[in-house]
């Protein structure tokens, strides 16, 4: 049903690969510097104010570039397009929604009103157990919820027993295995926002266990051990594409817009990044860029030598600090520029990269027997992770047709 669509993103993505298939930190110049180097002098002469404004609304940026990237398409172009499933209204009373926010809750909501199914329920990765207790309630099902973490598995339970719900919990891990025999065709697998290879496992496991109906909603791709990404699909196996788990962050890069001072402490942790970057390439005489790990925000209240120090530790690097480290600043800030323009061009390759890793999860199920539909279960402000692949096994299908 969808190979033609996933053949068409992967012709896009790989034809044009030079424009997202990089690690913007890790480059001092764009990638096509010297390939098109009519972008290139296009985005340098942008002003601070520019790239502000199509930070904001890069779909108005389209425009401007189409003529430097031929085959580059817009946000809205029919290719990127999924259906949106109706919106419908939750009757759930309020001790359901207690101790869940609000954009949490609209999420978990939304996803549950689009799971229809006379099958009891497994949902996998449960966490406290939230959207079971929701399904339970509202679809009068029985819900295994599958979790490792037994201080959530024993919260869920709580609150189950309190509510009264035939909800029960499993304290397992999924990825050795020990949740399959939970999979079965008498039963609905759900499973919104599992990371990586924990839903990667789950439709593995489908191939397997034949489970009557799956809902998935799939999220963080990168959180995967493999070092490059393995197609699941028959179809998938066939690209050409390579794509590592750094990369693979591209699928989850666009954001719900985040608060002034959320978005100014973002904008000077990675500008503080990269000054450490130009300093550490200066005294240790190397080419090589310097990841650094996540770090307590507090130290980007305090002073840039401070957080140097703590870079170095971190690191395990010695070398003496200069007493001035503006030079480095200036050189970042300047690089920053560089970054922020290669994100603006990667940004459009953000949806069809994580629909070309959502049809091939869609594939692997039709190769596995089921019949599947993909669309968006809510509006993207809600969360951008709003694409929901809905598999039913095909001889249940036609069980039903029996009936």
């Amino acid at each position: 049903m969808y190979n033609k669509t996933f053949l068409q993103l992967d012709n896009y993505l790989t034809s044009l690969q030079v424009y997202w298939q990089f690690e913007a930190f890790h480059y001092s110049d764009y990638p096509w510097a010297e390939t098109n180097i009519a972008l290139s002098e296009f985005l340098d002469a942008l002003s601070d104010l520019q790239l502000q404004h199509y930070q904001q609304y890069p779909d108005l940026l389209y425009a401007h570039i189409k003529g430097f990237i031929n085959q580059l398409r817009p946000f809205d172009d029919a290719l990127f397009m999924i259906k949106a499933l109706p919106a419908l209204e939750s009757d759930a009373p309020f001790w359901l929604k207690a101790g869940i926010k609000g954009r949490k809750w609209s999420q978990i909501s939304a996803f549950a009103q689009q799971v229809n199914s006379p099958y009891p329920i497994v949902e996998w990765c449960a966490g406290k157990g939230h959207l079971g207790r929701l399904i339970c309630w509202q679809k009068q099902l029985a819900v295994t919820s599958v979790e490792w973490q037994q201080t959530l598995c024993d919260l869920g339970t709580a609150e189950a027993k309190k509510m009264q719900l035939p909800q029960t919990f499993q304290q397992t891990d999924v990825l050795t295995g020990e949740a399959d025999n939970y999979i079965n065709p008498a039963c609905h697998a759900v499973a919104l926002h599992a990371c990586g290879d924990l839903h990667l496992h789950l439709i593995k496991q489908a191939k397997k266990n034949k489970p009557a109906q799956l809902s998935i909603s799939p999220c963080c791709y990168h959180l995967t051990t493999q070092t490059i990404y393995q197609p699941c699909s028959l179809l998938g196996q066939t690209s050409a594409l390579k794509i590592n788990k750094q990369l693979l962050k591209l699928a989850v890069s666009k954001q719900v817009v985040s608060g002034k001072r959320q978005s100014d402490l973002s904008q000077q942790e990675v500008l503080w990044r990269l000054a450490f970057d130009e300093l550490q390439k200066h005294a240790l005489k190397t080419k090589n860029y310097c990841p650094l790990p996540s770090f307590p925000k507090a130290l980007l209240s305090g002073q840039f030598e401070t957080f140097v120090l703590w870079a170095m530790e971190n690191k395990s690097l010695t070398f003496v600090v200069p007493n001035s480290l503006d030079i480095f600043l200036q050189q970042a800030k300047k690089r920053l520029k560089k970054v922020r323009c290669m994100e603006l061009i990667s940004q459009f390759f953000v949806r069809p990269l994580e629909l070309w890793l959502v049809y091939d999860r869609a594939l692997a199920l039709q190769d596995s027997g089921y019949q599947v539909n993909i669309a968006s279960f809510c509006d993207e402000q809600v969360t951008p992770r709003n694409l929901l692949i809905q598999a039913q096994l095909i001889a249940k299908i036609e069980g039903n047709n029996d009936d």
